[in-house]
């Protein structure tokens, strides 16, 4: 989940997403930032690397890993 009112649209969680499913939106907030946006949800893997990075708590992982069943 991303709170697009606490982001300033530093790239941080972008940079750092091991499996890129971040990217800087083309719509701006409010506050006139561009926030990040969730690419492709399903190959996210809740490493949490983009909250623990984020400088204003401003995203953060609902839920747990989707693990693909074989």
């Amino acid at each position: 989940m991303i709170l697009e009112d606490l982001c300033k649209g530093c790239r941080i969680c972008v940079d750092l997403c091991p499996m890129k499913i971040l990217k800087t939106s083309t719509r701006m907030t409010k506050k006139g930032v561009f926030p990040p946006e969730v690419v492709d949800p399903a190959k996210c893997t809740a490493c949490k690397i983009c909250q623990h990075y984020c400088p204003d708590f401003a995203i953060f992982i609902v839920g747990g890993p989707r693990l693909s069943r074989s």
